[in-house]
């Protein structure tokens, strides 16, 4: 399953897919504060060229939704049973689940950033050096930065040298594994052979909501004033949820329109006075 031939296969197919964006690659010199939101790649030769030269390609690629091939999809499920045992999660609770496998040549570094959901991974092939923040360390994630990223902003966390003292470094070898809670930061570099990554990761309801409180309060900073920090008044959050709820799709197809089809439709008509 995690040859490189296979999964330069299961790339083409995920590329050919034009109905979702499954691939994403681009060259691994960059530095850690590089940032996270770059283009994503749609030359099937390019990326398979990539994936089968790894070991000297100088790129990184990652698979999005890889379950939708059947074989990945029953390893998902299995994972995802095993982690929802484990850490006492309800399935009721999950609200979109995700199996990504991220391919990394010598030396390459995964700029940091954040995600919404929360990730278990698994190191297949290779070695990493992996550094993780606390999520609730505000002089590390400012609420400004997250608010940023939940209206759209991939690359709002912004890594500095100060932060790094405040890392958690995990030595990521064959057969290990790390938990990133959901919005910790996060950096990746690559030991001196290539790496294969398979990663799980998911969105729990509480997260969810949270986001939304994060949305409005973007939106209330904007108008100069200073929002109450989501967790500190129930029934503030409660009411901010239920305002981004009243805009956002009944029945969201992709994890982006779950997260921000509320915010974006309730803005629409502002959009050219947030800028």
């Amino acid at each position: 399953m995690f040859s490189l031939p296979r999964l330069a296969e299961l790339a083409k197919s995920l590329l050919t897919d034009t109905s979702t964006r499954s691939v994403r690659w681009q060259a691994g010199g960059a530095p850690v504060d590089a940032g996270w939101a770059v283009p994503l790649n749609d030359k099937v030769e390019s990326v398979n060229e990539a994936i089968s030269n790894l070991a000297v390609s100088g790129s990184w690629v990652l698979l999005y939704s890889v379950q939708r091939d059947p074989e990945y999809r029953a390893l998902l499920d299995q994972l995802m049973t095993e982690i929802l045992a484990d850490t006492g999660c309800s399935r009721d609770e999950v609200t979109w689940e995700d199996a990504y496998i991220f391919l990394a040549s010598p030396d390459a570094v995964t700029p940091y950033h954040i995600d919404h959901e929360a990730t278990f991974l698994f190191q297949i092939h290779g070695n990493r050096t992996a550094n993780i923040w606390d999520a609730n360390d505000r002089s590390v994630l400012p609420d400004k930065e997250i608010e940023k990223y939940y209206i759209g902003d991939l690359n709002a966390a912004k890594y500095t040298v100060e932060k790094q003292s405040k890392a958690t470094v995990y030595a990521l070898n064959q057969g290990t594994g790390v938990h990133h809670p959901s919005k910790a930061p996060h950096a990746f570099k690559n030991g001196d052979i290539y790496s294969i990554a398979l990663g799980i990761h998911f969105c729990v309801r509480d997260c969810d909501q949270q986001a939304s409180v994060y949305q409005m309060n973007y939106l209330l900073r904007r108008c100069g004033l200073k929002p109450t920090a989501p967790g500190k008044s129930a029934w503030r959050d409660k009411l901010k949820t239920s305002i981004i709820g009243m805009f956002a799709d009944k029945n969201p197809k992709t994890k982006h329109d779950m997260l921000r089809s509320g915010f974006k439709k309730m803005t629409a008509p502002l959009r050219t006075v947030l800028k």
